[in-house]
């Protein structure tokens, strides 16, 4: 289940009525699944590697078709990872997500950060078979 549904509604919204969703889908099918990528804390238990004192970000993904979020921590400025993959049923004997999620997860992570470590955040993914379209809010300004 999506961490934050009631948001990425909002957001869905606002694609149709300008037209993006209905764009897509025409160009390469039917929207099958969403992804919400959202920062996150780190679980306890999760080892983290140190960076010269530096704060790993933690992110975590969520999924409209699965009831467990897949999480990373990593260093937003070097893009490396600060812990490995850990996965958080949202329900009891939830489904894991399938490696290949993980992937699409971690792809689209990676993807939305700047060479500075900024990104924006919430991330929204609408996918199906063949692509996705995902959607990354600007990052915030730093004066």
């Amino acid at each position: 289940m999506l961490i934050d549904k009631e948001m990425f509604d909002v957001v869905e919204s606002m694609l149709i009525k300008q037209g993006k969703i209905a764009a897509f889908e025409a160009e390469n099918g039917k929207i099958l699944g969403r992804m919400m990528i959202t920062q996150s804390d780190v679980p306890e238990g999760i080892d983290i590697r140190g960076d010269d004192g530096k704060t790993p970000q933690a992110f975590e993904a969520s999924f409209d078709f699965y009831d467990s979020t897949v999480g990373l921590a990593l260093f937003t400025d070097s893009k490396e990872a600060a812990s490995g993959i850990w996965i958080t049923p949202q329900k009891e004997g939830a489904e894991p997500p399938t490696q290949d999620w993980i992937e699409f997860f971690v792809e689209k992570l990676m993807e939305s950060i700047e060479d500075d470590g900024s990104y924006g955040s919430p991330i929204y993914s609408f996918v199906n078979d063949a692509c996705d379209m995902t959607i990354v809010p600007a990052k915030p300004e730093t004066n």
